[in-house]
């Protein structure tokens, strides 16, 4: 049966993994999107689904109130919430301009509450949901020079834990995926000497997240699943 899912951070390397990910299986997926260029790049490899309408693209910004409640309110019955948006940032401390830890947690951290206070109404008065996030292992076993990245993602995961144990009993399931670097064009550009043979496929991260947002997941709440 077809669901509704909104993929933040859909119009990027994992993002639009996991979009193909839950467009396979036959979901509606909407996702939300800032600038043009972003609405752009997903016009090309999904032009069947959104000639279909089984993909909507959304103009709105979800670390603001309104912006999460429009894309809410586009997807309806709401089944599932993936919080894919995220940014990444890396320098010594002493270096790094603090506007950097504002724009980090916005994206990593405001933005996933934002979307989720929007998504629960809807979970909540259908006693059913999944909520998967996308946090980062880093965050467990942190490395240098990553100080506002991994404090962000380590703030993400403890948010997925307090919610998981508050909203279990009213039927929400909300776990996390904690990846390791993910092989993106992104990252690619990045990191050029690195050895991308060692990094995660992004349809790995999707199918993860695509399981736990599936009924044989059911009984999984408030897991950090490392990918």
């Amino acid at each position: 049966m077809s669901r509704s899912v909104i993929v933040t951070g859909g119009t990027g390397g994992l993002g639009s993994a996991v979009v193909r990910a839950f467009l396979a299986s036959g979901d509606r997926v909407v996702v939300p999107w800032i600038v043009a260029s972003e609405s752009e790049r997903m016009k090309g490899p999904f032009a069947d689904a959104l000639r279909a309408q089984q993909l909507v693209l959304v103009a709105a910004d979800v670390a603001e109130r309104d912006g999460a409640a429009s894309v809410a309110q586009a997807a309806g019955d709401l089944a599932v919430l993936v919080n894919g948006v995220g940014g990444f940032a890396a320098g010594a401390h002493h270096e790094t301009d603090l506007g950097v830890w504002d724009h980090l947690f916005r994206l990593n951290v405001r933005a996933a509450a934002a979307m989720t206070q929007a998504a629960l109404p809807i979970f909540l008065a259908r006693r059913s949901g999944a909520i998967v996030s996308v946090a980062a292992y880093a965050a467990l076993d942190p490395p240098e020079g990553l100080g506002a990245y991994v404090a962000s993602k380590a703030a993400l995961i403890a948010f997925t834990r307090s919610l998981a144990r508050e909203v279990a009993s009213r039927g929400v399931r909300v776990n996390a995926v904690l990846p390791t670097t993910i092989d993106t064009p992104a990252n690619r550009a990045a990191m050029p000497d690195a050895d991308f043979s060692l990094w995660t496929p992004p349809e790995s991260v999707a199918a993860v997240i695509h399981w736990l947002a599936s009924d044989a997941a059911s009984a999984v709440r408030g897991a950090l699943v490392p990918v």
